[in-house]
């Protein structure tokens, strides 16, 4: 028989709720687009050091190449203001939007990489790593919500700060073109750019991309697995999204068109970073996803012609 002293103590496989916040969280709405790059591993080691030393990660191998990306999430969620809540209590809105961007690199944890199956990177995209070993390393977090800094940071180790941003993203819902006449017009062309959290008139950098003649292909890459370092300890979780994304994998010699990157002038450390993680680097792929709309208000009409 074995004593309880010659047993290793138990560790918690989950690290507990902190207060004020619950799970799971339910999107309501969800748009989020994804710029991939594929660079030299040599490129990423720094971000697996100081920091992020305890990650408990490394990072990810394809043909030799590490991957990283980074990628703007507009939603929404609805919350209730609580069990029994007396109404001068109840929230003045319903509903809380987020506009965040999170600055990745691909890896899995550390122990485990003869478990991660040798696919190639377009392979991953479309969700051929059924293990989910690989996931999302956040190296920084922009976020315009601090109800999601919060979460983001207790809960899932994000490395967020909070800050604003400036979009154009693809929709449903048309532009009205140039004109006294009405016509409608839907932008082809989209992008954001992140703003400096100190100095606003002063960015980040921004993105302009550019899918227009581009067939995409259907990706099944959820549940996508999310990385991060609460209390100095790494831990993994997944994100579910319910609908597959559309994939457009770029061409190399079209790729500088498809996919502007433009630093500005703040001095912000994730500027840097982005710089030492991505300069001279070439877009990989993109990958769109926006949930399907719940309600359609249309055009009016006269009852009496």
């Amino acid at each position: 028989m074995t004593s309880d002293a010659a047993c290793p103590p138990h560790r918690p496989v989950q690290p507990p709720i902190p207060p004020g916040l619950t799970t799971p969280f339910y999107y309501s709405s969800l748009s989020n687009v994804v710029v991939h790059y594929l660079v030299k591993k040599e490129r990423v080691l720094h971000f697996f050091k100081g920091k992020f030393k305890d990650s408990g990660l490394e990072p990810a191998e394809f043909n030799g190449m590490a991957s990283v990306s980074y990628n703007f999430q507009v939603y929404t969620g609805f919350f209730s203001a609580g069990v029994d809540a007396l109404p001068e209590d109840w929230y003045s809105s319903a509903t809380n939007a987020t506009q965040e961007l999170e600055l990745n690199i691909v890896a899995y944890p550390k122990g485990r990489g003869q478990d991660v199956p040798e696919i190639t990177f377009d392979q991953w995209l479309m969700g051929e790593d059924q293990t989910k070993l690989l996931g999302n390393h956040r190296i920084a977090v922009p976020c315009d919500n601090p109800r999601a800094i919060t979460a983001g940071e207790e809960m899932f180790g994000e490395p967020k700060f909070a800050t604003t941003f400036l979009v154009n993203l693809p929709s449903p819902n048309p532009c009205r073109a140039p004109g006294v006449e009405y016509e409608p017009e839907w932008v082809k062309t989209w992008g954001f750019r992140v703003n400096d959290p100190k100095v606003p008139s002063e960015f980040i950098f921004t993105a302009i991309v550019d899918t227009t003649g581009l067939t995409p292909v259907p990706a099944a890459i959820s549940p996508i697995t999310e990385y991060g370092i609460p209390n100095n300890r790494g831990i993994g979780c997944r994100w579910n999204i319910l609908a597959p994304y559309d994939t457009f994998i770029l061409a190399e010699a079209e790729a500088d068109e498809r996919v502007k990157l433009v630093y500005g002038t703040s001095t912000n450390q994730m500027g840097a970073d982005m710089r030492e993680l991505l300069h001279g680097a070439k877009a990989h792929a993109v990958q769109t996803y926006l949930s399907a709309p719940v309600a359609i208000q249309s055009r009016p009409y006269y009852l009496h012609p």
